[in-house]
């Protein structure tokens, strides 16, 4: 007889279910597994790699004031509240590059890369099941962190810009007072880097009518006259155009604000790269010619981000739609695609390591996401008056996110809805957590 609690532990488990690495490989033959798992492993590796990286490009962004974030140092929090606003010259200039070196195409290269996990997730589900799973994978984290850990975070903010001075208990509910318009604004509520599963769940939405018709009649290339130049080099390299068109077009309009509603050059640009992704994992074929171009690509990109340097060094850029500005945007579009596609192919050849790290990677991918930005601005705020130099105190803050995540991971494999959130093995080796009804 089936037990009464049967019922709620069904329930229990739709809504807390693996949100780690797709396991589409299950329902695919011999042949296909073998393919799909050197697939699955390059890009895990780039995932990883871009998820860790963002640890150290948050912390920049304390020092060079070149985005938003919670906590800054002195001379750009009293800048912003001089009214000066960021973006100005602070921070060494090594620091400032290597933040907008990473601004220009890592980002783009993880919607990428969830388009192609899209793409293996939709061999064995339709569409249907598919929007379901990624509602499941991506709203129930983005709810928990946004009412648990985002908090802690705007927090750090408020006694940073001395808006607020008690402890986190007394602030918590003065997180849903308004939402922040940027740094010194009266409000308190955001989602900080959550902005990545919004988007992706809406770009899921929004592509899922689109993937189902080319999953019914193949691969969207399939059909395409002159199917054999598809891997060609020409075919690879050639969406930088439209991405670079969209960044002309929108991106002087709107900067980026991540709010979704009024963000219409990275949802345009990101979804682009989210569909493209997609076709590159349906047809293997592209995949493998980034990989037969890929320092080729690289050494495109790389050229494309220094004329967008010497752009700003040596034009009139302005803001809007200004010429100068227009060309700049341009060349970051170039250099964005032709640099996610340089690390795709040279992914592909390199990154292909298994076995015990990749486990590890898989494990740290999720968790990185969610939390590293929590003691990563806790350790920048409480380095502000340390007297150490920027450098010092960005690689401890980098190093203490790290060592916290890699710590959390450790104790939530013991805690099976934690581990299950985060999408992190369980002890004996099973990815996730599932609760099972009694017999």
């Amino acid at each position: 007889m089936i037990n009464r609690n049967d019922t709620w532990v069904r329930v229990l488990n739709l809504l807390i279910v693996s949100i780690g690495v797709d396991d589409s490989m299950n329902a695919m033959s011999p042949d296909e597994r073998s393919q799909g798992a050197e697939r699955l492993a390059y890009l895990d590796w780039l995932r990883f790699v871009v998820v860790l990286s963002l640890a150290p490009f948050h912390a920049a962004l304390s020092y060079t004031g070149y985005g938003y974030v919670y906590v800054y140092d002195d001379p750009v929090r009293d800048a912003v509240l001089a009214g000066r606003g960021l973006f100005g010259h602070f921070g060494p200039d090594a620091l400032r590059l290597f933040t907008v070196f990473l601004d220009n195409w890592f980002m783009h290269l993880l919607f990428l890369v969830s388009g192609m996990g899209a793409a293996l997730s939709l061999r064995r589900r339709s569409p249907g099941a598919f929007v379901g799973e990624r509602a499941s994978r991506l709203m129930l984290p983005f709810l928990f962190i946004t009412l648990l850990v985002i908090p802690i975070q705007a927090w750090y903010r408020a006694l940073d810009f001395k808006t607020f001075s008690g402890g986190f208990l007394a602030f918590y509910p003065h997180f849903f007072n308004g939402v922040t318009t940027g740094p010194g604004s009266p409000g308190n509520f955001d989602w900080g880097h959550l902005w990545f599963l919004i988007y992706l769940f809406v770009f899921s939405v929004i592509a899922v009518p689109l993937f189902g018709a080319w999953q019914r009649r193949g691969a969207p290339t399939s059909r395409w006259r002159g199917t054999p130049r598809i891997a060609r080099a020409g075919w690879v390299l050639a969406p930088a155009l439209l991405i670079g068109a969209l960044e002309a077009v929108f991106r002087p309009g709107w900067p980026g604000s991540l709010n979704l509603v009024n963000d219409w050059a990275n949802v345009t640009v990101y979804l682009s790269c989210f569909v493209f992704g997609y076709i590159a994992g349906a047809d293997p074929r592209l995949a493998e010619a980034a990989a037969r171009i890929g320092f080729a690509a690289l050494a495109l990109g790389l050229v494309a981000f220094a004329a967008r340097i010497a752009c700003y060094m040596l034009l009139p850029v302005g803001d809007g739609y200004q010429v100068f500005n227009v060309l700049a945007q341009f060349l970051r579009g170039l250099a964005a695609w032709w640099l996610i596609v340089a690390a795709i192919g040279l992914g592909k050849r390199y990154l292909t390591a298994t076995g015990r790290l990749l486990r590890i990677a898989r494990d740290l991918s999720f968790p990185l996401y969610l939390l590293h930005y929590a003691p990563l601005t806790a350790a920048t705020y409480f380095l502000l008056d340390s007297g150490l130099g920027i450098w010092p105190r960005w690689a401890l803050s980098v190093l203490v996110s790290w060592a916290t995540v890699a710590l959390c991971t450790f104790v939530f494999r013991f805690v099976p809805p934690l581990r299950s959130l985060f999408g992190i093995r369980s002890p004996d080796g099973e990815h996730g957590f599932r609760l099972r009804p009694s017999a």
